[in-house]
């Protein structure tokens, strides 16, 4: 499944300021459960973080993320994620 899909698909795009970005990075570990979920960079809008962090919280949740594939050597994949208002 893609991760970015899942996440985008959850996300309430904000209208409006198209200077606001956040960060996002997270590990999907072996069987799809997530851990580490933490912000790199904030934007500066406490409403626009809370939005970024739930829908990566709701793909969580759901779950929308599967095990990682068998040819995959590490435990854990390191996701790094951007969250930027803009065209879908």
């Amino acid at each position: 499944r893609n991760v970015e899909n899942q996440i985008y698909r959850r996300w309430s795009r904000p209208t409006g300021n198209a200077a606001l970005r956040a960060e996002i990075s997270f590990l999907i570990t072996r069987d799809g459960t997530v851990r580490s979920i933490q912000f790199v960079t904030r934007s500066g809008s406490f409403s626009y973080d809370l939005e970024a962090q739930g829908a990566i919280e709701a793909a969580v949740n759901a779950p929308a993320f599967g095990p990682l594939p068998d040819g995959w050597q590490a435990d854990v994949l390191p996701i790094s994620f951007y969250f930027e208002p803009g065209p879908q």
